[in-house]
């Protein structure tokens, strides 16, 4: 009998394995950090830090084939940083460039546009970093994480429009 359901087990072996290399994550850090200064966010995004890191692990873990999209995305950035002279230019492509948002991803560049960039702008914006737009709560997203001693990422009874 084929069991269609099966769990999966965490190999221990495994569990000191570097999940994603140091260089790796800072070329995507950075290329969250530019979604903001793309879309002219002023507010200070270092608190999403730990946050980020979070996802990037949590996305891994549900489909390891992201590690592999994060480190190609990682390469085309680098590419893109020497075709366009400066890293402001090159996010600037990556963000607008109409060709590479056509689905389905068939090249690096529409990957790391649609499976990395668009993503991460989604996660910005799950994480509040587009409060300065007025975004309390986005619809369909939870408005980030409930953190002790900040504003909650909800609307409160008392802020409830009648």
């Amino acid at each position: 009998m084929l069991t269609v359901y099966q769990t999966k087990a965490q190999d221990p072996v495994n569990a000191n394995e570097v999940v994603l290399e140091a260089r790796t994550f800072e070329a995507m850090w950075r290329l969250f950090q530019a979604i903001g200064r793309f879309w002219g966010n002023t507010e200070d995004i270092e608190a999403y830090q730990s946050r980020f890191h979070g996802f990037l692990l949590n996305r891994i873990a549900l489909n390891p084939l992201y590690k592999d999209y994060y480190t190609s995305a990682q390469a085309v950035i680098a590419d893109l940083i020497v075709a366009h002279g400066g890293e402001d230019p090159a996010y600037r492509f990556l963000f607008t460039n109409g060709n590479a948002n056509q689905p389905p991803p068939e090249t690096p560049l529409q990957s790391a546009r649609q499976r990395v960039s668009n993503e991460f702008i989604s996660i910005y914006l799950a994480l509040g970093g587009f409060k300065t737009f007025g975004a309390i709560n986005y619809p369909g997203y939870f408005g980030g994480a409930n953190v002790p001693g900040s504003k909650p990422p909800y609307r409160t009874p008392d802020e409830h429009e009648s």
